[in-house]
């Protein structure tokens, strides 16, 4: 990918945000604009919400290859977020699943796939 300008993951979670559900939308060099355009739209779509949208991130990070950028949410907009996505996302990748604390079983039984599933390095979780 090439070099680009921008944060990464610098914006934190606001203090006692619910964590409880995340979803990771997937971008490669060729649809980083489309994702810019998903994030900025989520951005405005959820303000004044408890949504947290988090920053571009251009580089594999943890089990997820390829860069992505995420959206936290409570249970409470799961449907809200998710119908959003599935409308929004155009063709991009989107992983959504539960945040128990038990990252392996978050990302694979706790997941659904929205469009393509992108391979995860699953070793990344301790066992």
């Amino acid at each position: 990918m090439k070099t680009r300008t921008y944060k990464v993951n610098s914006q934190l979670l606001p203090s006692g945000f619910p964590r409880e559900f995340d979803a990771h939308i997937y971008f490669s060099e060729t649809s980083f604009e489309k994702a810019h355009r998903l994030r900025e739209e989520a951005v405005t779509q959820f303000a004044g919400q408890r949504v947290f949208v988090g920053e571009m991130i251009p580089e594999a990070i943890g089990p997820h290859p390829i860069p992505m950028f995420e959206i936290n949410f409570p249970k409470e907009l799961f449907t809200d977020v998710v119908l959003w996505l599935m409308k929004a996302r155009g063709d991009l990748s989107v992983l959504v699943h539960e945040l128990t604390g038990n990252d392996l079983y978050d990302h694979t039984q706790a997941a659904m796939w929205l469009g393509d599933a992108v391979p995860l390095d699953y070793s990344k979780f301790k066992s």
